[in-house]
């Protein structure tokens, strides 16, 4: 009905108008814009058809999500969604495999016969045997993670729902926390965090509770667990999450499992040996007595002042509001316990508030934190460093320690 009001209105009204201004030469625009009027009113006669909008005093809802809130609601949020995707692992990255074998196919005969002198048809093969390295691990995973979550067999969400960068993501921070080669980034961060501790507590740290909030797959929470100090760890990711649970509790040896975690990653390379590069984990045990609660931070922790000391390290920018963030850390500390934090303030697009170091110590005191000004350091990370990439981020970080006023 509206569309043909619609037309109706322009010819009885619009169209002789336009006719006297232009004159009989403009009849070809004319012709023009009849046409083009009457298919978007026809295709907005089809949409009206097909899909009715009836009246109605109820909140418009939003729709389900495809995949795991549909048909699985029951498990944790994220929890679906990682397991599809380590599952779909070889899938996702073959395709990144074959995307680049088309382009390479393209090349001229002369083209190919130069890159065939450079060796280059040789990355396809060794690209998908680190790919089949790589598929065994997530393989792991994913039954370890089905046993324990009591999923069953059946699909969790949509195949296309997965995605690669969720298993890459668990990739990078096994290599930075639990192999030999993310040592080096682990010696930047975690001597002045151990140190702020032990300054605090001095001789009388053990048994102390720490809570260490975004713990990734877990080697901060472990190392300050080994030094006698009761560790409360908790994190968010089911990507870091399911690591975790492999290397804790599903690991007989020390570097038991292989992973080339850069094999689909071939730009910003000085040595093409680079993207094969083979690192193993765990290069050192997880401390069992870690206990982990998943979930979000804000929400996992009812009880008030239950720590003794509560450690963030690359945590308090992922926050959607850091107000949220550090006063939940200071509700959860006892009096006088001291909050320590190391990480370089990269506040996410969704953040409400993206603070300067100073505007974060600021909100610190007015949220009745005592700040260590003489605490504060600038410190040089790199983070999921690739070998010999001529790619590196280096963060430069903010730490400091504060305590909360008695």
């Amino acid at each position: 009905m509206f569309s043909s009001r619609l037309l109706a209105l322009f010819l009885c009204i619009v169209f002789p108008l336009y006719l006297a201004i232009r004159g009989s030469s403009s009849l070809s625009d004319i012709a023009l814009l009849l046409s083009s009027l009457s298919e978007r009113a026809e295709a907005l006669h089809g949409q009206l058809a097909s899909s009715p909008a009836p009246i109605s005093k109820e909140p418009m809802r939003a729709k389900p999500e495809r995949g795991r809130k549909k048909r699985h609601a029951s498990l944790p949020n994220g929890l679906a969604h990682c397991i599809n995707s380590f599952e779909q692992y070889p899938v996702l990255a073959e395709k990144v495999i074959q995307r680049r074998l088309a382009r390479y196919s393209k090349q001229t005969p002369a083209q190919e016969a130069i890159s065939n002198k450079l060796g280059y048809s040789a990355h396809f093969e060794r690209a998908r045997k680190g790919i089949e390295v790589n598929a065994r691990f997530s393989e792991q995973i994913v039954q370890i993670a089905r046993e324990h979550y009591h999923t069953g067999p059946q699909a969790l969400e949509d195949d296309e729902d997965a995605e690669l960068g969720v298993v890459g993501q668990a990739f990078g921070h096994l290599s930075r926390d639990w192999s030999t080669q993310g040592t080096r980034e682990r010696q930047a961060v975690f001597p002045p965090i151990l140190g702020a501790l032990e300054q605090h507590f001095g001789e009388h740290g053990s048994g102390s509770k720490v809570l260490v909030p975004g713990s990734g797959t877990g080697r901060l929470a472990s190392d300050i667990a080994d030094l006698g100090y009761d560790v409360t760890a908790n994190e968010l990711d089911y990507s870091s999450i399911l690591a975790y649970h492999l290397l804790s509790n599903h690991t007989s040896s020390l570097h038991q499992h292989t992973l080339q975690p850069f094999v689909t990653k071939w730009a910003h390379q000085a040595n093409p040996s680079s993207r094969y590069s083979a690192l193993t984990v765990p290069d050192h045990w997880p401390n069992k007595t870690v206990k982990l609660i998943e979930g979000n931070f804000l929400h996992m922790f009812p009880q008030d002042g239950k720590f003794d000391a509560v450690v963030t390290l690359f945590f308090i920018d992922m926050s959607n509001n850091v107000i949220d963030f550090l006063s939940n850390i200071h509700r959860l500390l006892k009096p006088g316990g001291v909050w320590v934090n190391l990480g370089p303030l990269k506040w996410a697009s969704h953040t409400a508030l993206q603070l300067s170091a100073e505007e974060v110590l600021q909100l610190a005191d007015l949220l009745g934190f005592e700040v260590d000004h003489t605490s504060r350091k600038n410190i040089d990370s790199l983070y999921v460093e690739q070998p010999e990439s001529l790619l590196k981020f280096t963060y430069v970080t903010q730490f400091w320690s504060a305590t909360k006023r008695e």
